[in-house]
């Protein structure tokens, strides 16, 4: 739902948990800018392009080339659609869904309201997704005794595959990747889970992603960094404990929860990573997040800020990329604010784009707000950026 991105606000106020074993990474050196001049290019206008009035960019852009060389993206609600194109550059829309939950009333099946948030392919064409399932219980009777999707919200990570390039995905058989150590409950109170993977990256042999928690009995809140070992195994994936991957997501409705384990936070990634690129020039890793206000920087609207790492572990401390009125904002005079923030490299050799040089762009969704609300009103925007090393 609309509502889920409230999570990265919520997690944006958490503070900051610490890895006992690891410190932050020192600055790299490196700075990453809106190139000067550039201006917000449409990628998807929701006016003239949409497929019903819900149709809107709901999640950070995720891409890859499929098995005929054709470049295939997502960046949808619950009902996933894909873009499609010869290149990032022209990428055109389809009415078609990819994906959908079932609508569930049951939470053990994990199948109310589902996004696709990542992708990651080989050869085009059999393609594995991480999927982040949202359960809300305040739309079946009396699964939540509250009535406001917050106090009712259930979520994990699960896992999708494609044989057709990305034109249909399956979660059947259902596989677990992050889940909590306890069941969704009437008296939940808040959302609760694991959220919002990120883009998934290949790192020497094995893939990564970095999935949010709002923590809970014994789960502390933050961002914990998750591995596979075999990308076509959804079972192979280990969150890092602190020392190393060893953490599997627990079934709590088929397993015996005294076999899990917490996953240990990241220092230095306070809310959920809107995209990891390696910048090539440098080697270095780019996660890009969309923060909210934050009175002690001054910042009343919100942000996009940046971090950087050599290993995926330890990051650097936040930098501003560009200032302006997150879906956060509490400001009624905005007339757009913005969400998931993720970076993409039309010129990258990677066939997931995990890649980028020195120039790139931000990809966002920009929405329109009326009356201090935000409605369906949500286009799909880019915007150059180049990647500066400092000077000594």
């Amino acid at each position: 739902m609309v509502e889920r991105t409230i999570l990265a606000a919520t997690l944006a106020a958490l503070p900051l948990l610490t890895v006992s074993s690891l410190s932050f990474a020192q600055a790299p050196g490196y700075r990453v800018e809106i190139v000067p001049g550039a201006t917000e290019e449409t990628v998807y206008a929701w006016s003239r392009q949409r497929c019903e009035e819900w149709h809107i960019p709901d999640a950070p852009l995720r891409a890859f080339r499929n098995q005929n060389g054709a470049v295939v993206a997502f960046a949808s609600n619950y009902r996933n659609r894909a873009m499609a194109g010869p290149s990032l550059d022209r990428i055109g829309i389809s009415c078609s869904v990819s994906y959908e939950a079932k609508s569930s009333p049951d939470p053990s099946e994990f199948s109310d309201k589902n996004w696709l948030t990542a992708t990651w392919t080989s050869n085009g064409r059999d393609v594995f997704g991480l999927v982040h399932a949202e359960y809300h219980a305040d739309r079946y009777g009396n699964a939540c005794r509250f009535r406001d999707r917050m106090s009712c919200w259930y979520n994990v990570v699960t896992a999708a595959h494609s044989t057709d390039g990305g034109r249909h995905f399956s979660a059947e058989p259902r596989q677990l990747v992050a889940a909590p150590t306890f069941r969704q409950d009437v008296d939940q109170g808040r959302h609760r889970g694991f959220f919002n993977p990120s883009n998934i990256i290949e790192r020497d042999g094995a893939w990564y992603t970095l999935i949010a928690t709002t923590g809970g009995e014994g789960q502390k809140g933050g961002v914990c960094l998750f591995r596979s070992t075999d990308i076509n195994d959804s079972a192979s994936w280990r969150a890092y404990d602190g020392t190393d991957y060893t953490v599997r997501a627990v079934d709590p409705y088929r397993e015996d929860l005294s076999q899990a384990k917490p996953c240990q936070p990241l220092k230095g990634l306070p809310t959920t990573v809107g995209s990891v690129t390696k910048h090539e020039p440098s080697g270095l890793y780019l996660a890009v997040l969309h923060l909210g206000p934050d009175p002690s920087q001054g910042i009343a609207g919100g942000r996009v800020a940046y971090s950087w790492s050599a290993d995926l572990l330890r990051w650097s401390p936040l930098q501003t990329l560009v200032v302006h009125p997150t879906m956060w904002s509490k400001n009624c005079a905005d007339t757009t604010r913005y969400a998931y923030g993720a970076v993409a490299d039309p010129g990258s050799t990677s066939r997931n784009f995990e890649t980028t040089g020195d120039e790139a762009f931000l990809f966002m969704t920009r929405m329109r707000v009326k009356d201090c609300k935000l409605g369906p009103e949500r286009d799909l925007i880019r915007v150059k950026i180049h990647i500066v090393k400092d000077q000594p």
